[in-house]
Parts: C-alpha cells; sequence; structure tokens
C-alpha cells in the first residue's frame, strides 16, 4: 500500500527559528515614516489653494448673492429636531396618526348616522382603538394622550378631539 504525503502541508508556511521568536516586533513610530517638513508644506499649499479660492470668490461678488445677505441671522431656540422638521414641513408621526384617528372617527360616525350594521361600527371602534393605543405610546407627554372609544362615546370624543 502506498501512502501519499499532502502537498499542501509540505508548502505551509515552516515555524519560525528559535531566533526569530526571540525577536519581537517593534513597530516604528509614525515620525519615522513620514517628513514632517514635507507634510507641513503640503498642508501649508492646500490651505493658500482654499484662501485664494475664497478670496476670489468673494471679489467676484459670491456672498451677495447668497439668500439672506445682509440680513440677521435666526439662530433657532427650543429643540433643535422640532426646528429642522419644521424648516422641511415634516411632522412627527404621533400627529400624523392623531390626524388618522380623526378621520377614522369622522367616518365612523357617517356610518352610525347612515346606520350601519352595528357590527361593522364595533369593527371601526375596535381599529380606531388599535390606532388610539399606538398614538399613546408614540406621544411624547401624557397631556397629549387619548381616552379609547365606544360607539356610544364616539361623538363626544370627537368633539375634544377638534
Amino acid at each position: 500500500m502506498f501512502f501519499f504525503r499532502d502537498r499542501r502541508k509540505a508548502k505551509a508556511d515552516p515555524e519560525p527559528s528559535p531566533e526569530q521568536q526571540e525577536k519581537a516586533f517593534i513597530p516604528l513610530p509614525a515620525e519615522t515614516l513620514e517628513d514632517t517638513a514635507v507634510s507641513l508644506s503640503m498642508q501649508r499649499q492646500v490651505q493658500s489653494w482654499v484662501d485664494e479660492a475664497y478670496q476670489e470668490f468673494v471679489k467676484n461678488g459670491g456672498l451677495e448673492h447668497l439668500p439672506g445677505f445682509g440680513k440677521p441671522l435666526e439662530v433657532p431656540t427650543g429643540d433643535v429636531f422640532e426646528t429642522i422638521m419644521k424648516n422641511a414641513k415634516v411632522k412627527h408621526p404621533w400627529i400624523m396618526l392623531r390626524q388618522e384617528i380623526k378621520q377614522l372617527m369622522e367616518l365612523t360616525l357617517e356610518l352610525i348616522d347612515s346606520g350601519a350594521a352595528p357590527e361593522l361600527v364595533e369593527e371601526q371602534v375596535t381599529v380606531i382603538n388599535d390606532y388610539i393605543k399606538e398614538l399613546n405610546l408614540q406621544a411624547p407627554s401624557l397631556s397629549l394622550h387619548r381616552k379609547r372609544v365606544t360607539a356610544g362615546t364616539l361623538r363626544e370624543q370627537y368633539e375634544q378631539w377638534l
């Protein structure tokens, strides 16, 4: 019977000699690998190019065409996130959820006024209460929480939502 030696094992990295194991790898400091004088020179050169570009922009009247030129800056007060969302005309998710609940309440009141089946009305009330539960989880303050509704209290709760 012949046994073949696995060639992959034969080509594997040989174990380091005891001398190599004794030598510790000490990385060189970054200063030895780069020329600090050249690095500083390049940095100054880039800075001067940026300064020249800015001066040329100002000289050509670039600042005068910016919106709000010559007017005082408006510094927002209060919550920065709120200000950003307001400027972007984006509403908080819980506010959009309140609007959706209000629309569902209006539709359910129309169903009640039209004499729809009580099962259908109760199904709509269940959906509204699920949305109210989600709203109460998202609203940032207890004063913004809403009570759950029933078919009998839907109209008076709707009046409070207005």
